[in-house]
């Protein structure tokens, strides 16, 4: 135990080092300092590791009581010098205490200023939800003045549409009895309408005014609440970050104070196992004198010696004993190489078991795929007799059933076709009257003028308008009312290709899936209809990319023949497959026929897609109202027959060298002044294809009771202005400009472009919107 005693002191014992004072606060190291120093001081008090005597062997000559005497003594003054170490071991302790009472006091303010900063945060939240709360009433008061400014626009826009109306049916009466009240009449009307103009300007100058000063208000209130957020964000950061540093520096203080008094009891601990060893070692010599205690270690010594003496062994015994241990070492590493051996063919016996269940595994899976084998070949025989039969047994019938059909059934054309019809605006009146008479579908006549004038400018139509407002009637009635043919075909959201318009052919049953759009191409080609209009109607067209699905109709129908002289056609398959229907050119390729109309409807939602503007260039538009006027028709006898194909498009033609005239002006009128507007400030430019639409469109329209004002106004809105939409790079004033400006650009009509304004009116409140 004596020799155990210095070793533990050197490895708790460090170099000197100063100490700090006790009652100071000091970080980590220097409490560590303090500590580690604290042991070497005290074992310094009491002489040091090596002063401290170790029982030493007596000396061969005896011993001395005078040595002895000595000994006790320096013994006696080491106990002393103990009691003065713990002394100063307690004064530290109480100097630990006090430190670690200011500790908790400066916990205490930290604490207190949290609660302090805790406050402020309510206030500042506080001042937030007012200021929120007046964000929300000044919203409210814009949303207030933004309805009041919409009621009083629609208000004056109603009462001006009103007096419009009014004021046009009075002049309308007053034009067949005299044209010179009309005139007057005309410009009384026109100076109201500049002055209700210039008050509505006024007005909605006035609200553009206010909103301006809203935006700039809410603007500046934004800034304010992000201001207010930055600095209530920083604030909560500041006091986070305060009351994390204060707790983790009252937490590291109350470490380094626990650390310290962990040493300073380590070494309290060390210093009374010291004493109680010395006290041990006292009662085991029963507190005899030191001479009394050598002079017995002399005397056991010497019986010790005599005794190992006696337990020497014989020489042949020893060697004996080497022989069997070194025997014994070579058992042992034998043994080590057989076990190792043994694990390795324990290794090798197990890899051969797995080996040997994987070979019977696949043993069984190579006879169940044996006979799946042979089951799947009996499968591909029985298949290969079935494709033989079905190929033997379609050899004689044609891959296109239902159109090989229809060459029996309308095989015979109708001589009871009638080679004329009405003047177009007489026939215009019978239409809306006898389609209202038999079917209660009320449609205006504006809408019905345009809808024949787009007969004659596009086989593609484009019937737009909210849900359940006849726009799928409209083509339906007008054939009835005609005793022409209809085919409706329902578009559908997943249709990707052209095959799933016109179908597609099934090499293993030799069969071409017809689809309702080719049966009813196939069957407007045939004898029976070919000389009658047939109109296929493209239910919600716009489901679907009309530009994947449609594409290469949309292609056809741009171009009236092609350059080898054949009409325009779609290709059905690749290859002639007989025997093909008689209307199929090459036995693969569908014809188009001219009297086919398309007519397509279209909702404008977010389940539909937009049409691209290759679309709309090749078709004629027309927007029907959300509320057709009911009204009581007049009756009307129905037609005898009839018309033929021939008779409509005579009418056309009487027309369109009638009014030729007409279209040119309306022409030249787009074309001119207007058009570098257009090109100026939208980068908006018309093409050929515009002016062939309109030599077809426009003297139809003034023949069927229509203007030239009224076919410019919907030729700008559907085929001009259209090309605004979804271009918010374009100022707000230019539109604005373009608005104000129209109506006195459609001065020369004497009319008003009421469909043109309604767009435009609509581009500026999206912008007003955004």
């Amino acid at each position: 135990m004596a020799k155990k005693r210095p070793a533990q002191a050197r490895r708790q014992t460090p170099q000197r080092r100063t100490r700090p004072a006790a009652a100071k606060p000091v970080n980590r190291k220097a409490a560590e300092e303090e500590a580690e120093a604290r042991r070497p001081e005290a074992m310094a008090a009491v002489g040091g590791e090596d002063s401290l005597p170790a029982p030493a062997e007596p000396p061969a000559g005896g011993v001395d009581d005078g040595a002895v005497a000595t000994e006790w003594q320096k013994a006696a003054e080491a106990v002393a010098l103990f009691k003065q170490a713990a002394e100063r071991v307690d004064e530290t302790r109480q100097a630990l205490e006090r430190g670690t009472e200011e500790a908790a006091e400066r916990l205490a303010a930290i604490e207190k200023d949290a609660q302090e900063l805790a406050a402020q945060l309510d206030l500042v939240q506080k001042r937030t939800g007012e200021l929120d709360e007046r964000e929300k009433r000044l919203v409210e008061e814009e949303r207030e003045l933004v309805a009041a400014r919409e009621r009083a626009k629609e208000t004056a826009l109603a009462e001006a549409r009103k007096a419009l109306e009014s004021t046009r049916r009075e002049v309308e009466t007053r034009q067949r009895e005299l044209a010179e009240e009309h005139a007057r009449t005309r410009a009384a009307l026109g100076a109201d309408l500049e002055v209700q103009r210039r008050e509505l300007a006024g007005r909605t100058e006035k609200l553009t005014e206010e909103r301006a000063r809203l935006r700039e208000f809410e603007v500046e209130l934004n800034a304010r609440d992000e201001d207010l957020a930055d600095a209530r964000a920083l604030l909560i950061e500041r006091v986070e970050h305060a009351v994390a540093a204060a707790v983790e520096r009252a937490e590291l203080r109350s470490r380094e104070l626990e650390q310290r008094c962990r040493a300073l009891q380590d070494h309290t601990a060390d210093m009374e196992k010291e004493r109680d060893e010395r006290n041990r070692i006292d009662r085991a010599f029963g507190h005899r004198p030191p001479g009394d205690v050598l002079k017995e270690l002399q005397e056991l010594r010497t019986e010790n010696s005599a005794l190992r003496l006696q337990r020497q062994v014989p020489e042949d015994v020893t060697e004996r004993l080497a022989r069997l241990q070194e025997a014994e070492r070579g058992w042992r590493e034998e043994r080590a190489v057989l076990v190792a051996d043994n694990e390795r063919l324990q290794r090798q016996l197990t890899g051969h078991q797995i080996t040997a269940l994987e070979l019977e595994r696949l043993k069984v899976t190579k006879e169940a795929m044996e006979a799946s084998v042979g089951a799947y070949r009996v499968r591909v025989q029985e298949l290969h007799q079935d494709i033989q039969s079905l190929t033997a047994r379609k050899e004689g019938e044609s891959p296109f059933p239902e159109c090989r059909a229809m060459d029996a059934q309308h095989d015979e054309r109708r001589d009871d076709l009638l080679g004329q019809v009405p003047q177009l605006d007489s026939f215009v009146y019978w239409l809306r009257n006898y389609v209202a008479q038999q079917y209660r579908m009320f449609y205006a006549e504006e809408d019905l003028i345009l809808f024949l004038g787009g007969l004659a400018a596009s086989r593609l139509h484009l019937l737009q308008g909210i849900s359940g407002i006849g726009k799928t009637q409209l083509p339906i009635v007008f054939a009835k009312a005609l005793q022409a043919e209809t085919a409706l075909v329902p578009v559908s959201a997943d249709w990707r290709t052209p095959q799933d318009l016109v179908g597609y052919f099934n090499a293993f049953e030799r069969r071409f899936y017809e689809s309702p759009f080719t049966q009813a191409l196939y069957r407007a080609g045939c004898p029976a209809y070919a000389d009658r209009p047939f109109f296929v109607v493209l239910d919600e067209m716009n489901l679907s990319h009309p530009e994947q699905y449609f594409s290469e109709v949309l292609y056809q129908i741009g171009q009236t023949r092609k350059p080898d002289g054949a009409p325009p056609s779609l290709e059905l398959m690749t290859t002639e497959v007989q025997p093909a229907p008689r209307g199929l050119v090459d036995g693969r390729k569908l014809v188009i026929p001219p009297n086919v109309w398309f007519i397509g409807t279209a909702n404008h939602d977010e389940t539909t897609v937009a049409f691209a503007d290759k679309t709309y260039d090749r078709s004629h538009v027309l927007e029907l109202p959300a509320r057709p006027q009911m009204f009581e028709p007049d009756p009307v006898p129905p037609l005898p027959a009839p018309p033929s194909l021939g008779a409509l498009e005579a009418a056309f033609e009487r027309a369109r060298r009638t009014h030729a005239q007409a279209a040119q002006s309306v022409f030249a009128f787009l074309d001119g002044e207007l058009r570098d507007r257009l090109f100026r400030d939208f980068r908006i430019s018309s093409g050929s294809r515009t002016m062939k639409y309109l030599e077809a469109f426009v003297p139809v329209v003034c023949a069927a009771g229509g203007g030239q004002g009224q076919a410019a106004d919907h030729a700008f809105a559907t085929r001009v202005l259209r090309k605004l939409r979804g271009r918010f790079e374009i100022p707000f004033d230019l539109i604005q400009g373009l608005r104000d400006d129209l109506p006195g650009l459609w001065a020369p009509f004497g009319t008003v472009p009421h469909r043109s304004l309604e767009r435009l009116d609509e581009e500026i409140h999206l912008r007003r919107g955004v």
